[in-house]
């Protein structure tokens, strides 16, 4: 079973971001940079729209630079 969005986000703080999973990079992308780069969006909701397309952080990332809209659309998954 896949963790939750604040079950991750708890795993990646303990592991630090350089020896993190990807999914714990993308939890902590959500929580902290994700709406300085694409504004009113909900960090779960990316995140667990983000999973089910199987997208990963890096992924994530360069679609918030690229397309910011695409990034709110993983909201409505």
């Amino acid at each position: 079973m896949a963790k939750t969005f604040e079950e991750t986000l708890v795993s990646a703080k303990k592991t630090g971001a350089s020896r993190c999973s990807d999914a714990e990079l993308l939890a902590l992308f959500c929580n902290t940079s994700l709406q300085i780069l694409c504004g009113a969006v909900s960090p779960k909701l990316v995140f667990e729209g983000a999973q089910k397309k199987g997208l990963s952080a890096k992924e994530v990332l360069q679609m918030a630079k690229d397309n910011p809209q695409a990034v709110a659309d993983l909201m409505w998954l």
